[in-house]
Order: C-alpha cells, then structure tokens, then sequence
C-alpha cells in the first residue's frame, strides 16, 4: 500500500476516533443537562408551590375582615397580613368587582372591567394599571358576594425560574398564559420544551427547555452525505478546533470579562447624586452611583454593567469599591462638612449573605473616623434579601455601628411591606415611577400619600426620586415627604464637585 494512502487511512482512524470520542462526551454531557434539569424543575415547583400557598394563608387571614368597612383597623390590618408574610405584594377587599379597600390605596374604590377581574383562584397577569410593565399571580378568593385578592409580584416568581442553570430555561405556565424567566408573560408555551412537571396542589406547569441542544445526529449526517475523502474530515476537525478556539478567546471582547479587569484595575468612578432635605434645602447627604468609563468603548451605561454584576456574582465587589474610593477620597481630602452628611451605598442580596460588608463599613469609619460623614446602605429591590440568621445578626451589628438603612425603590419589585419589618429602616425611597407625573395623576398621588403615611407610622424619613420640576418639588413637600433627590436639584457628579457644592448649598 503506498505511503499517502496510509497516512490518509490512518488520519480518517485518528478522526472517527476523536468524532466517536466526542458523541460519547455529547451524550454524557445531554445526560447530565437532563438530570441536572429535573432535580431544578423540582426546586422550582416547591419554591413555587411555597409563594402561592403564602397567597392562600394571606387570603384566609384577610377573610374575617370583609365582615367590616374599610375603617383604619382594617386597613392596619391588611397591611400587617402584608407586612408579615412572605412573598405577598398587596391585599384587597372588594364587593362584586370593585376594590373597596387595599394595603396600597387604602379606603379609595376602584371598580374593575369585567374582562380585567381575575376568575377565582390562581391567575398570571402581565401587568396592571399601577405597575403595567410588570408581570404578576393573583389569588383571587371569594367569599358569598366579597372577596379577597392577594398580589404576588411577578419578579417572587421570575427570581425562582432564574436557578443558576445557564443551559436550559424555566418557564411556569398557568390558565393558558407562561412566564419566563425574563418576566414575560406569554400566551403561549414552547411546544419543544424537554420536560414538563405539573404541581399536584395548583395545577400550574413548570417546563424545562435546553438553551443551546447538542446535536450529534445532525453533525453526522452532514458528514455522510458530503465527500468521505481526508480533505473534508480535515476541514472539519479544523472548522470545528477553530470555533471553539474563536469562542475561548472572543470572551476576551466580553462585557463581562471587561467588567472583571475594570473593576481589578479600580476603573469604576463613584459619582455622587445630592439629597436635599425637604425643610431647610440644603444638602444632607447623596447617592453614591458607580460609572464606568471604558478607555475604548466610553461610558458603558448602569443598566447595562450591574445586572451583569449581579448575575456573575461581581456585584460585592462594585460595592467594596464604591465604599473604598468615597473613604480614600474622604481621608485624602480632609473635607469636614458643616454639617453631618449621610452618602448612601447600593448593596443587595450577595452583601448579606456574610459579614463582609460589615468589615467594609468599619473600615470606612477607620478611615473617617471625625470627618462628620456618616454611611447609608441603600438596599435595592432587583433580588430578593432572604430573612436568614445571617442578615439578621449583621443587620444588628451594622446598626450598632450606626450606619443607617434606607429601603429603594419602596413600592416596586421585592421593596414591599416585608422589607419594613426585616429592616427597621430610618428611611423609605419613593421611586420616580410614582413621583412622575403627581400634581395630575390622582392614584400616584394616593401611593405616595399611603408610603409617606407608613413612614411616619415606622418613624422613618422618605426621600422623593425622580424630582424633575418645581411643582412637583412643592407637590410632595405639601404631602410630607422630608427628602428629595433629582435632576432638579443636580444631576450625579464628580465627587470633588459634589463636595464643592456642600460647601455651596444648590439654590
């Protein structure tokens, strides 16, 4: 035999050994993707079955007080059936298909269309007419001509379908509508989806569907029907070697790996929005907001760079180096304020697993230990902050420090009723979704009124976002909110101009 058609043999053996190598590899790796995805399909229904069985008890909590008017006690008492347990968003008592009472509006009656009251029962909605962007569960429980109907917010729900599984997607499916994941709400299920469990209890479905399915099927029958000549079989492997050598090192062009090099070589800038009490006008504190700025690709934007932090378990870090560089800036400069300034730091769910952050802040007292600036931990409402023993014993202890707690974006996501009682805040966040537009929206007014009414009740002070205009300044200080922060009063700034303006009241 001559010597090329050797070597041609043995290269198409050193071939088929390596492709029947891989389909073993293919196939071990789909077995595992499978089983990886039952065991989490199960963890979602439980954790699924847990909220909406918090819906039910919420509900039968509430029945006793349809007897009665929506008087104070029984709104005090709705609210404390929110405030108390897990994972419910709202309470409402109505007569047919009006809402006469609710943890939200209080005493004020809102009649429903008829084709927007939810049936009784479970029921997914894409949205409402205070959040209309926002996916959420109905419970709907009616009881001889009354009813009750408790509110699950959609992100409770999409924050279980997001199990740290990057190869497959969740989806829940209820009375013919499917949530994803993303918070979608969609009238139809994927019809490919590997998997389906159905909960006994409620009757909904979670679904389990491979992001990127292997297929070795496919790639084998495009080699048989192309030329079996050592040529091809070469192109291929190389095709094949070069792809994923291209994927490894294109990771490089990654926001993500971006993302870990900029925050190594400290490239992300705090910046600092003011926060004007409402009854002197000065300045009494900021926001501190982390920016980026890529040397190529320019300012990246937050919305873009912290849900990738958070989602990549980098969002401790921006954190730590928000609170270092204001202490560092702090110790540099030498800056004693007039008066006692509160900056506040965005922290979520992964600063309050240990007691890192606690170490941080105790640091940054270290490094100002008489300069008059006092700590702030803002706690945002994209992930939920379980109620763990942890977060408990480090709540206490950051308290003992004297650092003070204010809840963001109160109203929204996981900033509900619960926090209140987790947290003791010292101040409650009335998010620019409410504030936009109040001299003229009548149920934004009545929110706003209803969250700074809590605040006083906690004993807390509310700070106003969003403040674009001078009527709505006038507007929120005539409803009692004691703080303000906005694009009224100063856009985010450099630190050394943020500290220039406290020397230097904004008119």
């Amino acid at each position: 035999m001559r010597l090329s058609n050797r070597l041609s043999i043995t290269f198409i053996m050193f071939v088929s050994i390596n492709l029947a190598g891989g389909w073993i590899v293919i196939e071990k790796m789909k077995c595992s993707q499978k089983k990886e995805a039952e065991k989490n399909v199960l963890i979602i229904r439980d954790e699924i079955d847990r909220v909406l069985t918090h819906a039910r008890i919420a509900s039968d909590a509430a029945a006793h007080l349809l007897a009665g008017q929506c008087d104070a006690a029984t709104q005090t008492g709705i609210r404390k059936i929110v405030a108390t347990t897990p994972d419910i968003r709202t309470v409402s008592l109505l007569r047919g298909n009006e809402i006469y009472c609710s943890s939200v509006f209080g005493a004020q009656y809102f009649r429903l269309a008829a084709q927007s009251t939810p049936p009784a029962g479970f029921s997914l909605m894409d949205g409402n007419a205070l959040t209309p962007y926002r996916s959420l569960l109905i419970y709907h429980a009616v009881h001889a001509g009354k009813s009750v109907m408790v509110g699950i917010d959609g992100y409770y729900l999409q924050y279980k379908l997001k199990i740290n599984d990057r190869r497959t997607d969740y989806q829940m499916t209820l009375n013919g509508l499917t949530l994803n994941a993303a918070g979608q709400v969609l009238t139809h299920r994927d019809p490919t989806a590997s998997l389906r469990y159905f909960s006994p209890e409620y009757q909904y479905q979670i679904s389990a569907n491979p992001v990127t399915p292997v297929s070795p099927n496919l790639l084998l029958k495009d080699i048989w029907h192309e030329e079996k000549s050592g040529v091809f079989l070469t192109f291929l492997l190389s095709a094949l070697l070069s792809t994923f050598t291209s994927k490894t090192l294109s990771r490089r062009n990654t926001l993500l790996f971006m993302l870990e090099k900029a925050l190594d070589k400290n490239e992300l800038i705090p910046f600092i929005q003011p926060i004007i009490e409402a009854e002197s006008g000065n300045t009494v504190g900021g926001e501190v907001l982390m920016r980026w700025k890529h040397p190529q690709r320019g300012h990246i934007p937050p919305d873009q760079f912290i849900p990738l932090a958070e989602k990549n378990g980098l969002i401790t870090r921006i954190t730590q180096s928000g609170l270092r560089h204001v202490a560092d800036a702090l110790n540099s400069a030498d800056i004693i304020p007039a008066r006692d300034m509160t900056l506040f730091f965005n922290v979520s769910a992964a600063d309050f697993i240990n007691h890192d952050l606690l170490e941080e802040c105790r640091e940054f007292r270290r490094k100002t230990p008489l300069s008059g600036w006092q700590i702030g931990l803002e706690i945002t409402e994209r992930e939920p902050v379980e109620d763990t023993h942890v977060a408990q014993a480090l709540c206490k202890r950051l308290d003992a420090l004297g650092v003070q707690i204010s809840i963001d974006d109160f109203g929204t996501g996981n900033s509900n009723y619960r926090y209140l009682m987790q947290f003791r805040p010292h101040y409650i966040k009335i998010d620019k979704v409410f504030t936009s537009g109040i001299e003229t929206d009548a149920s934004k007014e009545a929110i706003v009124r209803n969250i700074i009414a809590i605040a006083q009740d906690m004993r807390c002070m509310t700070i106003a976002e969003g403040v674009e205009t001078a009527s709505q300044k006038e507007k929120l200080a005539e409803m009692g909110a004691t703080h303000f922060q906005g694009y009224f009063f100063s856009k985010p700034v450099e630190i050394a101009t943020f500290f220039q303006n406290t020397r230097n009241p904004l008119p």
